[in-house]
């Protein structure tokens, strides 16, 4: 068991996880768009927290492969499935807002 290299790790995840959640602190004008910013940092944030944490537990002498494995898999599904569904959803929202403009 390695406590000092863990701790570093932690550390170092902490502030990279921190670093991806600044720009999800900043809040869009329009709420959908918001929406979908605040969601794309929150996966890049998770991906990271689930990659140091695997390290984390790596330097402590404990197998965490299995489950980090099915955490970043389940993510990297997850991630663009959200992406599509967000750009069909807001290229819909572009639309009906041009389509109601050019009536106008």
């Amino acid at each position: 068991m390695q406590p000092l290299p863990a701790f570093i790790m932690f550390t170092v995840t902490a502030a990279i996880v921190a670093v991806f959640l600044i720009p999800a602190s900043y809040e869009r004008k329009s709420a959908l768009v918001n929406f979908y910013w605040v969601g794309t940092w929150l996966f890049l944030a998770l991906l990271a927290a689930i990659s140091g944490g695997e390290q984390i537990v790596r330097f402590l002498g404990l197998d965490g492969q299995t489950m980090a494995l099915r955490l970043q898999t389940a993510l990297l599904v997850c991630f663009p499935i959200f992406v599509i569904f967000a750009w069909a959803r807001l290229s819909g929202a572009a639309l009906i807002h041009g389509l109601k403009r050019l009536k106008a």
